[in-house]
């Protein structure tokens, strides 16, 4: 640790002036780059006023704080969305890393299961939940980081992709490549699903996107479950209309596979009669038939980023962080 004489000796002020600068002795006539010097010397140093120094405390051992994960959704449901197992496994993984236990996980409805909630550890919870269950832990004064959703209250840390870029992005890159008809399959959200009732901001930018540019909203749309079989029945429904898109969007990857084997049932060639596209980039993307164009988000740097800002919560961090990360677009033979 830093003396005043230290600091004195590496700036060439005597010991008075850098003690009047550090104690902040407005009466002290001193130039503004004399103030600054000693000032940043001393933070370089890492001084710390001796009035203070009784009271540093001993970093907490965070490795000893049990740490659980609340999902939103279930094995099964997890299953038929594998960009959400490369999440979970990212946090274990880097948990791993860390010294740090995973001790229970489980899917939260309204309330957090009281296994959880009185173990007195800390919570990595994944994908939306309701604004009442966030609110719940945020008054609890529970360590927790939110994980690919984004809450609308401010003082509670989260880590997502910013999809609503994602998708203007995709929009302004199909259209300079000459695209002029659009179709969307995704999921229910808002008043529309009640037990999910949050935005879903893939299909909303998508139809904002016309919005903004004073063109006509697409009527080739259909919103159901963000599932293979859900992907399928959307997408054979859509195509089954007469009037195909050039270019079909789908919310997520495992619904874009879905809508490529309804092209096969109806006859059709993926990309010579309808191009595809998906968002996630799971791992089945590239190995399709043909390989999927889709928006790559980056889940593993998502896990990770999720388990960093639980640990400076835990380390003693008192204000808010909101990580939002970028995403690209995987061009494939589907589009």
């Amino acid at each position: 640790m830093a003396t005043i004489k230290e600091i004195a000796e590496r700036v060439g002020y005597s010991l008075t002036t850098v003690s009047r600068v550090l104690n902040y002795d407005s009466s002290l006539s001193v130039s503004e780059a004399t103030r600054r010097q000693i000032i940043e010397t001393a933070e370089e140093l890492n001084y710390t006023p001796p009035r203070l120094r009784g009271k540093r405390q001993q970093a907490p051992d965070i490795t000893i704080v049990p740490v659980s994960l609340v999902h939103f959704l279930n094995p099964a449901e997890e299953l038929a969305d594998p960009y959400y197992i490369t999440v979970r496994h990212s946090i274990e993984k880097r948990l791993l890393e860390l010294g740090l236990k995973l001790n229970n996980q489980c899917v939260a409805d309204d309330e957090l299961p009281a296994a959880i909630a009185a173990d007195g550890g800390a919570l990595i919870v994944v994908g939306p939940h309701k604004p009442s269950f966030i609110d719940a832990l945020a008054e609890q004064s529970i360590p927790c980081v939110f994980v690919d959703f984004p809450p609308t209250r401010k003082d509670v840390d989260c880590v997502y992709p910013d999809l609503t870029h994602a998708m203007t992005n995709l929009m302004d890159q199909l259209w300079e490549r000459g695209f002029r008809s659009f179709g969307f399959i995704g999921s229910r959200s808002g008043g529309s699903n009640p037990k999910r009732p949050f935005p879903e901001y893939r299909h909303d930018t998508f139809l904002e996107w016309f919005r903004q540019h004073d063109l006509e909203e697409p009527s080739l749309v259909r919103l159901q479950d963000l599932s293979p079989v859900g992907g399928f029945e959307m997408a054979r429904d859509l195509l089954s209309s007469g009037n195909l898109p050039q270019v079909l969007i789908a919310a997520n990857d495992t619904m874009a596979i879905g809508a490529m084997h309804a092209t096969s049932s109806l006859n059709l060639k993926v990309p010579e009669d309808i191009r595809i596209v998906g968002f996630n980039d799971i791992p089945a993307a590239a190995l399709t038939e043909p390989s999927l164009t889709t928006v790559s988000i980056p889940a593993d740097e998502i896990g990770r980023s999720a388990v960093d800002l639980l640990v400076e919560r835990l380390a003693g961090r008192q204000f808010a962080k909101r990580l939002i990360l970028t995403t690209n677009i995987c061009w494939r033979e589907s589009c």
